[in-house]
């Protein structure tokens, strides 16, 4: 079955994050209301919307994306993280590049779009403890898509979120640049998520913050290995053999890129087939293409 990228229970998509480097968080309902158990993966799975029982009553077929084959994180080690909450629920990822702004994938909020319907959560680790001591939440104003986003092929599968007051930026919440040049083709990236550890609708969900890293993958391969869907807003990230990818509960989420002294926002989980198949890498939303558009949205 594919994955897609929405609500927990549903698979992630990873949208690239290209140019612009300073403010936006689009949110993405990537958390499936499914709750499955850790693995270490974040991918997602695309799957038509569909009834399903859930928190919100119904079950798309595209299935979030969740970390897979990774790791629970470093607490606060990755302060640009959000999660993006649906009625007080973990639904998406989302990362800060600015005080006011998140960015996340559009179609964690296909069904919900109604900002004041969200709130970011952010300074978090550890989701089953309310009580962080650097966490803060703060609620949504605005949500934005492209012009050019087609919720059926997941193109420019990107949404910037307004919040309606400013983060506070210390050394547990803070922005991630973006990525200004080309992708680095075969270099080994970051994506962190909440999502799901394995390829399953019946398990518990992630309550810390996970990690995993994975290869950006040419076009050529990844246009292969997905027959032509791949659209010129999206690239491909995991292993040709598997193992490493977002999963159910990851959408939206960040693909950051170490460039030697900081790290910087390349892309954000949209979508895939599975979690951690061969030949089926997490698919994201490149944010380099859509940079003109955030500058003139913020």
């Amino acid at each position: 079955a594919e994955r897609g990228c929405a609500v927990r229970q549903y698979a992630a998509c990873l949208s690239a994050a290209g140019t612009l480097r300073s403010v936006v968080v689009s949110s993405a309902l990537s958390w499936s209301l499914i709750q499955n158990p850790l693995n270490g993966t974040l991918n997602g799975t695309l799957q038509d919307p569909e009834i399903f029982s859930g928190y919100f009553g119904f079950r798309e077929q595209e299935l979030e994306s969740r970390i897979i084959g990774g790791q629970e994180a470093w607490a606060n080690s990755w302060p640009w993280q959000v999660s993006l909450q649906f009625a007080s629920m973990p639904a998406c990822g989302g990362a800060i590049i600015a005080p006011l702004w998140v960015v996340s994938a559009a179609h964690c909020f296909k069904r919900f779009n109604k900002a004041s319907s969200w709130m970011v959560l952010a300074g978090k680790h550890d989701l089953d403890n309310p009580h962080e001591p650097r966490q803060q939440l703060v609620g949504v104003s605005e949500i934005q898509n492209p012009p050019g986003y087609n919720p059926l092929t997941k193109e420019s599968d990107l949404a910037l979120l307004r919040l309606q007051t400013p983060l506070v930026f210390n050394s547990f919440v803070r922005p991630i640049d973006l990525w200004m040049s080309p992708l680095p083709l075969f270099s080994e990236c970051t994506i962190t998520g909440w999502g799901s550890t394995r390829e399953s609708e019946d398990g518990p969900r992630v309550n810390r913050l996970q990690e995993v890293n994975v290869t950006i993958l040419p076009p050529e391969a990844c246009d292969e290995y997905y027959r032509g869907r791949i659209q010129p807003s999206m690239f491909c990230a995991g292993k040709h053999t598997g193992g490493a990818d977002a999963c159910q509960g990851d959408s939206g989420g960040p693909l950051a890129c170490f460039t030697g002294s900081r790290y910087e926002l390349a892309g954000l989980v949209s979508w895939g087939v599975g979690c951690g198949r061969e030949k089926r890498p997490g698919v994201y939303s490149k944010i380099q293409q859509h940079t003109l558009w955030m500058s003139e949205v913020m």
